[in-house]
């Protein structure tokens, strides 16, 4: 008996046809999925063909393309893909690693370069291999300077490998660098990794500095970008105090247009900073004081730059700024003005050690009216001790001349006291 075939074109094909092409479907994806298994040199030369290597290659150099070198022309691509058996091919590839390897510690990179870039253009390369050769040219571009070729590079690989502890440090560290924002951001919602302990500290670090030195930046767009990197970074160490303090930095009045701006609403932002500072120095009884320095120093330019206005804001506002920065007290400690004695005690050393700043014309008359009046309101006119440049860290006791948020001995995070307290 003949299959019913339908004559209306509506209905579409036979429905016996439709069978048939369904079973031709499935039998030749099975197959190919077969001969994958079998036959893995097949779907590696498969994926060689449409890989693109110039997305990997960082242009041509002035001394000529990276390909020229002697070692690069003698293990050239052609010797991979012969007709060769697998253990000879795999002979070859290993060898070029070697090479590669030697290459860089000749410091010769442009020729290492080039045999990364024949090992990611073979046809015999496994996968393993593929995203070896894939991380070691991202070091190569990061020593040769080339950070967008790195993080481009490093970025792929992250893609693939969104777990890997290694290749995240790697794009870490080049992504902290000026003019890589975007990249950092875009690293950190890629990795799928482990986030807590030093790992996490250290983005911490990266993203609070990060934010601060786009701050210094006068576009709006750098502004915002800084306020969500410094929330980012609490969100990665939220017990830390230095993504907390660059929060406070970022979200300050202090950056925002001076244009239409009244003394006396960037007066109580000062009021507000310095009630913030406060705390988080309270909080911590090893922060020292000089993590605040380049945020005060902002601070101090801006108001002196409006003395008149602000002292008059200031005896106005008298009521207001008391309520302000009104500190609950903690345990044996009193909410008096002495809280706020190690604000104007680094205020001090920043006006005595001004130079040639725009500070240096009110250094001999000393603070400006502003301040005088601010310190009044609070009284907070005691002798203050005098502020030494050393650090000291309670974990291992390693003298620093310079505040850092991690000591260089120990890598503990937040450790240095002001050593002045040990000098009698």
């Amino acid at each position: 008996m003949p299959r019913p075939v339908s004559d209306s074109i509506a209905d579409g094909l036979p429905l016996w046809d439709t069978y048939e092409a369904l079973f031709f479907l499935l039998t030749g994806i099975s197959l190919g999925i077969v001969l994958g298994f079998l036959f893995p040199s097949l779907w590696r030369s498969f994926r060689r063909r449409f890989r693109k290597l110039d997305k990997y290659r960082p242009g041509m150099p002035p001394s000529g393309p990276l390909s020229s070198s002697p070692r690069a022309q003698y293990l050239s691509s052609d010797s991979l893909g012969g007709e060769g058996d697998e253990s000879q091919a795999d002979a070859d590839v290993v060898t070029l690693f070697v090479s590669a390897r030697y290459a860089v510690q000749e410091n010769s990179l442009r020729e290492a370069a080039a045999l990364y870039l024949q090992i990611l253009g073979s046809e015999k390369v496994t996968r393993v291999q593929t995203n070896k050769a894939m991380f070691e040219l991202s070091h190569v571009y990061a020593q040769s300077g080339l950070t967008a070729k790195a993080m481009e590079t490093g970025l792929e690989l992250l893609h693939r490998k969104p777990s890997n502890i290694d290749i995240f440090r790697l794009l870490l560290g080049l992504a902290s660098q000026r003019g890589e924002e975007n990249r950092l951001e875009t690293t950190l919602e890629l990795y799928s990794g482990p986030s807590s302990g030093d790992l996490a500290r250290e983005v911490a670090h990266v993203l609070s500095e990060s934010s601060s030195r786009l701050l210094r930046d006068a576009h709006l767009e750098s502004q915002k970008q800084a306020v969500r990197l410094a929330k980012l970074a609490v969100r990665w160490s939220p017990a830390a105090i230095e993504p907390k303090l660059a929060l406070v930095e970022a979200t300050s009045v202090l950056w925002r247009a001076a244009d239409g701006h009244p003394a006396d609403q960037l007066l109580m932002g000062f009021c507000v900073d310095l009630l913030e500072l406060t705390r988080l120095k309270l909080s911590s009884s090893v922060l020292s004081a000089f993590s605040f320095e380049p945020f005060l120093r902002a601070w101090c330019l801006k108001l002196d730059s409006q003395d008149a206005e602000i002292e008059a804001a200031v005896q106005k506002m008298r009521g207001e700024i008391l309520s302000q920065l009104r500190i609950e007290p903690l345990p044996a400690q009193s909410a008096t003005s002495s809280d706020y004695r190690f604000v104007w005690g680094l205020l001090e050393r920043l006006r005595a050690s001004s130079g040639q700043s725009a500070l240096s014309d009110v250094v001999l008359l000393g603070p400006p009216n502003w301040e005088k009046q601010l310190r009044a309101l609070l009284q907070a006119n005691e002798a203050v001790s005098p502020l030494l440049e050393l650090h000291e860290c309670v974990e291992c006791s390693e003298i620093h001349r310079k505040f850092v948020w991690r000591c260089r001995n120990c890598n503990r995070w937040e450790t240095l006291s002001p050593w002045s307290s040990k000098v009698s």
